[in-house]
């Protein structure tokens, strides 16, 4: 494409639309589902003659900013009557599966713990909803990990939280040592209150870890410590690292991923790494500034209306 530009074979012409919507995340995967459908269509149309790429651009959902909303937009060679037909159908059909696209799939922590401990085979992944730390959350919700202990989980059971005092307090134990501490809930008060926990110290560790992870080489846990508390296994760690998505964090001190029934992880949508061991997924309906309510959130800077905010948005 660029060399027919530069050669002055091929000339751009653009066509967008902004579109009024604005969803949560829970159907943002392109592998099936609404989004699937909707960016199969700008494939369909980037195979058609004189027409050079087509771009879906749904929008993070959490962005609290004027030019807010969703957006789609067609670049053909040189036919300007094409590109605005063609983003008009694709930003009808975005409009058309709105309401697929805010299908929760989410259910509450008592019920998604409990559908994990009653799995007979597999791992589960419990994804945590409000506290994606790839969507700017902080990492160190606690809601999961005190319904694991409400419900004392039989199985093998694998979280992350972001916690510096608790890492602190682990250190201060020492490996074999045990600890009584609040974990959890401490950077944004907004979404939840640490949680008591007796725990015994079963590995410090932390640092850089090596692997090679959405265009970085590592990524730095800062301090850290494995926490055993009955079945649970709990890396707390100084920074958000990656937040228990990828399996390097658990390997980093020594555990097995194919050991665990239930693991918890930080996003909504990006389980893929742990495809070779998953039976099931379940997403989970909890607190924190990656909630898939954005009904509930003050927005103040969203052009209105929109949708889902607002039912009387058109486009």
């Amino acid at each position: 494409l660029l060399l027919g530009i530069v050669r002055d074979k091929t000339r751009p012409t653009t066509a967008w639309r902004k579109i009024p919507l604005i969803t949560h995340q829970e159907q943002f995967l392109t592998a099936h589902g609404p989004m699937k459908q909707w960016f199969d269509l700008a494939r369909d149309m980037e195979s058609r003659p004189g027409v050079l790429s087509a771009s879906t651009l749904p929008m993070q959902p959490w962005l609290d900013v004027p030019q807010g909303g969703w957006a789609a937009a067609v670049v053909t060679d040189n036919d300007p009557e094409l590109a605005d037909k063609l983003v008009q159908e694709l930003a009808d059909e975005a409009w058309a599966l709105r309401e697929s696209f805010c299908r929760l799939d989410s259910i509450t922590p008592e019920a998604a713990i409990q559908r994990a401990v009653d799995a007979d085979k597999g791992l589960v992944i419990l994804s945590d909803t409000g506290d994606s730390i790839w969507g700017g959350a902080t990492g160190d919700s606690n809601v999961l990990l005190a319904e694991m202990i409400r419900q004392q989980v039989p199985h093998r059971a694998l979280i992350t939280l972001v916690d510096p005092e608790a890492v602190e307090a682990a250190m201060a134990a020492g490996v074999g040592g045990t600890l009584t501490t609040m974990i959890g809930g401490k950077l944004d008060p907004n979404f939840g209150t640490p949680t008591q926990v007796t725990a015994k110290v079963a590995a410090i560790g932390g640092g850089r870890v090596d692997v090679s992870l959405l265009g970085f080489e590592s990524y730095d846990l800062g301090s850290a410590a494995l926490l055993e508390i009955g079945e649970i296994r709990l890396v707390v760690s100084e920074n958000r690292g990656i937040g228990g998505n990828h399996p390097s964090v658990y390997e980093h001190f020594g555990l097995d991923v194919a050991d665990a029934r239930m693991l918890v992880v930080k996003t909504a949508s990006n389980w893929q790494f742990y495809q070779p061991w998953i039976d099931q997924v379940i997403r989970v309906d909890t607190p924190g500034a990656t909630t898939s309510h954005l009904e509930d959130l003050p927005w103040q800077h969203l052009p209105r209306p929109i949708y889902l905010l607002d039912s009387d948005a058109t486009m």
